[in-house]
């Protein structure tokens, strides 16, 4: 693992900004932003790429206010942005738009189109992110996620997570991706029952 790093000013405040690269491309690369200034267990957040939303602000997910909030919440109270260059949960870009486009033309959520396409529902792993929070020798997190598949796979690496919830109210356009994401991907998102 190689890594880089170098102070960052953003509108949320200033981070120290980290890169770590497995290999020769973007998506061997994780990013952080660092606020060392906490007390205790840190604030993590480990986000995935979702370049529709971040890039082009679509509004039909909330993974850029997920983002945009963790960022502020880091900024405030301390801890680290873990940010993953892996689109569509870890299927990749092409896979996401493919899924995107059955979703338009079959009327199929995300769980169903992946599934349709003979993908994982949610093919990320988690022991680049945990070579990360161990490289800054974290111990115990806070976790800001609503996905319980995050928090096995770092406590499957030794780290202790207690759970914060990152629940971003759903919008008429957001409503049926994060239903989705609760009721068919057991995501905890308490507007949801779940």
């Amino acid at each position: 693992m190689k890594h880089s790093s170098t102070n960052l000013k953003t509108r949320f405040g200033e981070f120290r900004f980290h890169c770590f690269s497995w290999g020769l491309h973007e998506e061997d690369n994780i990013l952080v932003l660092e606020n060392d200034q906490f007390s205790g267990a840190p604030l993590v957040r480990v986000q995935s790429a979702c370049y529709s939303a971040e890039i082009f602000r679509s509004l039909d997910c909330d993974c850029h206010a997920q983002l945009s909030k963790s960022q502020r919440l880091i900024a405030e109270n301390g801890g680290y942005l873990i940010y993953m260059l892996c689109d569509g949960r870890g299927a990749g870009l092409l896979n996401k738009l493919r899924g995107m486009a059955l979703g338009e033309q079959e009327g199929l959520d995300t769980s169903d189109a992946y599934r349709k396409l003979g993908l994982l529902q949610d093919p990320r792993e988690y022991l680049r992110v945990s070579e990360v929070i161990k490289h800054f020798r974290l111990e115990k997190i806070q976790l800001l996620t609503n996905n319980p598949r995050k928090i096995e796979g770092l406590t499957s690496a030794g780290i202790d997570v207690d759970r914060v919830p990152l629940e971003i109210d759903s919008t008429e356009d957001t409503k049926p991706y994060l239903e989705t994401k609760a009721k068919k991907m057991g995501h905890l998102l308490s507007e949801f029952g779940q």
